[in-house]
C-alpha cells in the first residue's frame, strides 16, 4: 500500500519533471543542444498533454482517490512509462552542424560504438514510453469504467429498492423510522 501512495503522490509531479527532463536531460552532461532539440520543442508538450491525461484518468477513479493510492496495475505501467521517460532523456542523440552526434550517454561513455548503442537505446526507450503511456490511458479507462458501471448498479438497486417499497433507504437502519402508524396526541388547551 505504501508504495502505491507513494506512486499516488508522485503523479502530477512526473507530469511536468519528465518530459522537461525529456527536453533539458542531456544538457546537464554537457552535450550541445542541437537541431533535435528543435523538434522536441514540438514533440515534448505532446508528451506532456499524453502524460496528463492519463493522469487524469487515473485520478478520476474514486477509488484512487479515496485510498490515495493507485492500483497495481497503474504502479507498473506508470513504472515502465516513468523509466521509458528517463532513459529518453539520457540516450537522445543530438547532432548540429557544428558538432558531433552525442548524447548525456556517449559524454560519460565515449567511443563511436556508444553512439551506436545510445540510439538503440534511445529507440527502446521510446517505445517503452509510448507503449506504456498507451496501456496506462486503456487501463485507467477501463478501470474508471468498471468502477463507475459497478457505482451506477448499485445506486439502481437503492433506488428500485426504496421505489417498490421492499427495503429500508440507503443509509437508514432497520427498525429507526420503519415503526409503522404514528398516532399522534394533541393536547387540550
Amino acid at each position: 500500500m505504501t508504495m502505491r501512495r507513494v506512486f499516488y503522490r508522485l503523479l502530477w509531479v512526473a507530469v511536468f519533471v519528465l518530459p522537461l527532463w525529456v527536453l533539458l536531460g542531456r544538457a546537464f552532461f554537457g552535450v550541445p543542444l542541437g537541431l533535435q532539440f528543435v523538434g522536441q520543442l514540438l514533440l515534448v508538450p505532446l508528451l506532456f498533454v499524453g502524460q496528463a491525461v492519463a493522469t487524469g484518468v487515473v485520478v478520476g477513479r474514486r477509488s484512487v482517490r479515496q485510498a490515495k493510492a493507485v492500483s497495481w496495475a497503474d504502479v507498473g505501467l506508470l513504472t515502465l512509462s516513468w523509466l521509458g521517460q528517463i532513459g529518453l532523456g539520457f540516450f537522445i542523440v543530438d547532432s548540429s552542424a557544428e558538432s558531433a552526434s552525442a548524447s548525456a550517454f556517449t559524454q560519460v561513455a565515449g567511443g563511436a560504438s556508444s553512439l551506436d548503442l545510445s540510439t538503440a537505446l534511445f529507440a527502446l526507450c521510446a517505445v517503452v514510453a509510448i507503449a506504456a503511456g498507451v496501456g496506462l490511458f486503456a487501463s485507467a479507462l477501463w478501470q474508471f469504467v468498471t468502477e463507475a458501471r459497478a457505482r451506477m448498479a448499485t445506486s439502481l438497486a437503492d433506488l428500485e429498492r426504496v421505489a417498490s417499497g421492499t427495503g429500508a433507504a440507503a443509509g437508514r437502519r432497520p427498525g429507526y423510522g420503519d415503526d409503522g402508524p404514528v398516532i399522534t396526541i394533541t393536547p387540550r388547551g
